[in-house]
């Protein structure tokens, strides 16, 4: 009995630290990445940013008509690496048909409100804890 409730004292002890540890993580601030129609400010995407995360602009040219395929990823800070454009923040994509936005592997986002109206697509990067961002789609704030 005695071994018994030492272990069971034990084993609370590691369930408050392991909630502990979980929730300073959660705390922790991360960059997340924002796709906004400009100058509309209506929100398309966002994401959390790894520094694996990528994603593409796939247009048809005007007027040439040839695909084009923009890819960008993403560095420790958060910051866009470009590949082809020299000013990363805000993409004007001239297209003859409506581009599509593809983030990491999953399926593609077609811009087609973005295109009709003629805006640009503005990204951004803003850091925030993880544990918000549920939050903070929850109420609306964020798509």
């Amino acid at each position: 009995m005695l071994n018994e409730t030492f272990y069971q004292k034990k084993a609370k002890s590691w369930d408050r630290w392991v909630t502990i540890i979980i929730v300073a993580l959660l705390l922790v601030p991360i960059p997340f990445a924002r796709f906004e129609s400009w100058p509309d400010g209506r929100t398309i995407l966002v994401r959390p940013v790894m520094p694996w995360s990528r994603f593409h602009f796939c247009y048809i040219s005007f007027p040439a008509g040839d695909p084009v395929e923009e890819a960008y990823e993403f560095t420790w800070q958060g910051k866009i690496l470009p590949n082809s454009t020299p000013d990363p923040m805000l993409f004007v994509i001239s297209s003859a048909e409506s581009p599509l936005l593809k983030w990491q592997n999953n399926p593609e986002l077609v811009l087609e409100e973005v295109f009709q109206q003629g805006d640009f697509v503005q990204v951004d990067t803003f850091w925030q804890p993880l544990l918000l961002w549920p939050l903070s789609m929850l109420s609306g704030k964020l798509a």
